[in-house]
């Protein structure tokens, strides 16, 4: 798996060094945690433990001549299906050229998209478990585009994100219509924010998705308190569409220099058809769903997490009965360099 890596590099390396306006920046993070399934809806599951990583991120940053800057980051992570026993495989995360000027910043390639850039930064543990949207895979955290983001004032209290996208995340893109995101951010104070978001993605057929999402959040010395509600819309080809809600709410409580509580809660208010492809916690996609995750974060040092945490997914009585409850303790670390 070096070589795919090196030769990434290698390729890149003369055009980022051609006008180097300061040394580059290499840095990583990596995440995982040592799990068990105590129960879950899936028989077969129960019992499973082990150790994984879940996300390893390798990132090239370089500011060039001025207003021009790049990124490239590699990312792994184990397949998370429970059934997969192959190596860890790196593919490419991220890969843009960034044009600043000001207020506003222009972004060309493989970048964030605004689906739950806000949310996961102000939720503050992905170590931990994926935004809500993320989870319920209504979005991509990636796509292939050009994007614009920036603030409207000089205080940074409007703030946007637009992007024109292909609409296949980190994937290649074979379909001829596009991806079209967008959030607006306000920030009246530096303790109390709120966004919203949309995109409509144009897929093959009669499949086409809408998405709106509403965020929330309190910021203050003693923690952070944050609420989210989304709803996407599904076309189906020959059915009626599927509307999919999901409302969330999340606490952070710091103890000390060295621990904080995290809680949160999501409500799925629909079934989620892909529910059973959800890595590392597949979820029934039969059922109504609550999930529920608590823990303690522990920081030894600045850049190194040991987080026990326990994840709950109860979910409501269907016609062929009510599925059992998951429960999956978990040691989750957290290290960047």
């Amino acid at each position: 798996m070096r070589k795919p890596i090196l030769f990434a590099f290698l390729l890149v390396g003369p055009a980022l060094h051609a006008f180097p306006a300061e040394p580059p920046k290499i840095s990583g993070t990596m995440f995982g945690d040592f799990y068990t399934v105590a129960a879950n809806h899936d028989p077969d599951l129960e019992g499973r433990n082990g150790f994984w990583f879940r996300r390893i991120y390798l990132t090239f940053d370089e500011k060039l001549a001025d207003p021009w800057a790049v990124r490239l980051r590699f990312e792994m992570s184990a397949p998370g299906d429970f059934t997969s026993s192959g190596k860890i495989e790196p593919f490419v995360k991220d890969a843009y050229l960034k044009y600043t000027r000001g207020r506003h910043s222009i972004v060309l390639g493989l970048s964030p998209t605004p689906t739950w850039e806000v949310v996961e930064h102000t939720w503050g543990y992905r170590s931990v478990e994926k935004t809500p949207l993320d989870l319920q895979k209504f979005g991509g955290s990636r796509d292939l585009g050009i994007a614009f983001k920036g603030s409207l004032d000089a205080g940074k209290k409007v703030r946007y994100h637009l992007m024109f996208a292909n609409g296949s995340g980190t994937k290649g893109e074979t379909n001829k219509g596009k991806k079209v995101l967008g959030s607006l951010g306000f920030y009246p104070s530096e303790h109390f924010m709120l966004e919203f978001y949309a995109d409509y993605d144009d897929r093959p057929g009669s499949t086409d998705r809408t998405t709106l999402q509403g965020f929330a959040a309190v910021k203050g010395d003693r923690g952070r308190l944050g609420v989210l509600y989304a709803h996407q819309t599904r076309k189906v080809e020959d059915g009626p569409d599927l509307q999919l809600d999901i409302a969330s709410v999340f606490a952070v409580l710091k103890l000390s220099a060295k621990a904080d509580l995290f809680a949160r809660y999501d409500r799925m208010f629909d079934p989620n058809p892909d529910g059973a492809k959800i890595s590392y916690i597949p979820f029934d996609p039969t059922a109504k769903s609550n999930f529920l995750v608590a823990g303690l974060d522990l920081r030894p040092g600045k850049t190194i997490h040991f987080m026990p945490n326990v994840e709950f997914v109860f979910y409501d009585s269907t016609e062929a009965g009510k599925p059992d409850t998951d429960v999956i303790p978990r040691l989750t670390f957290y290290y960047k360099f």
